[in-house]
């Protein structure tokens, strides 16, 4: 009888023992769970499910069974003893969305870009779902409502009716926490009314209309990203329990579910957004435009508010992302959203006076490596690795993301003279297909087709004494991999990658 393990090596190799020369199957990260089927001085056999190539260029799931061939000591444990937590950052070109996964199986999703990318990523990541049986999701936290993070929500839903079965992700959210800023449609408004009423306090402009359940709020006053994600979580509020809350700095223990009965405490801290007293109500500090002075040398540390612009919703919304800071073992992930210069310099300023921490290990990189950054702010994360999610799948969505004066940044604040900084759409793969024939959408002629030969997603493992950092490849064999340890002192030490 089958008994579930996880792989114990941060990398093992799956190969079919049955063809001749040996097929690698796949290969099984740090903290993947598995099914033994047999174990022998030199092999451990598992069942796994892969995707195999059909004729039309499409793919299958299928069972099968697999060889590491390896010490069983060194490539499996019993699951009871797992204590790796698992973070997915996921390509969904100009956008955002990850996955954190503990060791007890409490799943927990961040943004969702905008198109159907992320939901893929689900179907196949927990394949096997339906109506009848959802896969529970912890909770669902968009950093704000920006389309490019909230609007592929909706596309898990949609994905549902999919015409091909193992695209269908059936999913069931019991919380939803967001900013609390919702855009407003965008016909004959001024910009400083894009997010609802506004209040003003000592010479600054504050928003006041901060929601809680989106369930509740008038869907006229929403865009149509905002009613489209409405819609959505009504549908998952009538299928069962579904808690919708808006976040702010110090809700800290909204996030303790993710430590009960875990075998290491993941501590969350809400960091942003930071709200203020007005009219004895709370309000978020409306942003503005960037000053398109160049920066000089002297001021690129400081936290002295930047040269000011006009008031902009889109800077407002994006600085008041929900950021959040996890600490597991000896190791801090800092998720920042779409944070801007104007918002990092508030969080840094209060990092210096000692009322948050954003030192962390790994850093989710602001706004998809926009230049609209504070060196301050790098320099008091002081990354080791650096994940930029970013795409140019059109012309309408080109931004020149990640800046080339970002990426600089990230690596002179880094705590290492070799820091790694990954951008998603850089470790996806595509391979040439060719010239193909016209489609029915396009029948003036023919067109020169790729296709994806590995998605793109930056994998980080740790078990909050040993960290790891891997990707993958168009090449079966060929990862991308890093592994960390810390010494007496605190201090990040590189160390080998284990294989089996």
């Amino acid at each position: 009888m089958a008994a579930t393990h996880y792989i114990s090596a941060d990398l093992a190799c799956v190969y079919d023992r049955n063809s001749a020369p040996k097929a690698l199957l796949t290969t099984l990260a740090w903290g993947d769970p598995v099914e033994v089927l047999e174990t022998g001085s030199k092999f451990v056999k598992i069942g796994l499910t892969v995707f195999r190539e059909l004729g039309d260029g499409s793919h299958e799931p299928q069972s099968v069974e697999g060889f590491i061939l390896a010490d069983p000591a060194k490539a499996v444990r019993p699951l009871a003893q797992n204590r790796v937590l698992k973070v997915d950052f996921v390509d969904v070109q100009q956008g955002d969305a990850a996955v954190l996964e503990t060791p007890g199986g409490k799943v927990m999703t961040i943004d969702g870009g905008d198109n159907n990318l992320f939901a893929r990523y689900l179907a196949a990541r927990y394949s096997g779902t339906s109506a009848a049986q959802p896969r529970d999701i912890d909770c669902m936290l968009i950093s704000h409502g920006d389309s490019d993070h909230s609007a592929g929500l909706a596309s898990i839903l949609q994905s549902e009716k999919h015409a091909t079965a193992n695209k269908r992700a059936f999913i069931q959210p019991r919380r939803l926490y967001h900013n609390g800023l919702v855009k407003r449609p965008d016909s004959n408004r001024k910009e400083t009314e894009m997010l609802g009423p506004t209040a003003e306090l000592d010479g600054a402009l504050y928003c006041t209309d901060l929601e809680d359940d989106l369930r509740q709020t008038d869907s006229g006053e929403m865009n149509q990203i905002f009613r489209a994600l409405q819609t959505a979580l009504k549908t998952y509020g009538e299928r069962g329990d579904l808690k919708v809350q808006r976040i702010e700095h110090g809700d800290d223990a909204c996030f303790q579910f993710l430590s009960d009965n875990e075998p290491v405490p993941l501590r969350v801290q809400v960091l942003g957004p930071i709200t203020h007293g007005v009219n004895g109500g709370k309000g978020l500090k409306f942003l503005r435009q960037p000053g398109t002075a160049p920066r000089l040398e002297n001021e690129s540390l400081s936290v002295e508010p930047p040269a000011h612009g006009e008031y902009s919703a889109s800077h407002t919304i994006n600085g008041h992302s929900v950021v959040l800071r996890f600490t597991y073992g000896k190791f801090a992930f800092l998720f920042a959203g779409d944070l801007n210069a104007e918002s990092e310099k508030f969080l840094t300023q209060a990092h210096r006076n000692g009322e948050l921490d954003l030192n962390s290990e790994v850093l989710k990189v602001p706004h998809h490596g926009s230049s609209d950054f504070s060196a301050a702010f790098l320099c008091a994360v002081s990354p080791a690795v650096s994940i930029v999610s970013s795409g140019d799948e059109s012309e309408r969505k080109e931004y020149v993301h990640p800046r080339a004066n970002l990426m600089g940044a990230l690596g002179k604040y880094s705590r290492l003279a070799e820091p790694l900084i990954f951008v998603t759409e850089l470790v996806a793969f595509f391979k040439m297909v060719g010239w193909a024939a016209p489609t029915e959408a396009n029948t003036a002629r023919r067109f020169f087709a790729f296709e994806r030969s590995a998605f793109g997603i930056v994998k980080l493992r740790t078990d909050g004494d040993r960290l790891m950092v891997y990707t993958n490849s168009g090449l079966a064999k060929l990862k991308e991999a890093y592994a960390f340890t810390k010494d007496a002192t605190g201090r990040l030490v590189p160390a080998k990658v284990a294989f089996a």
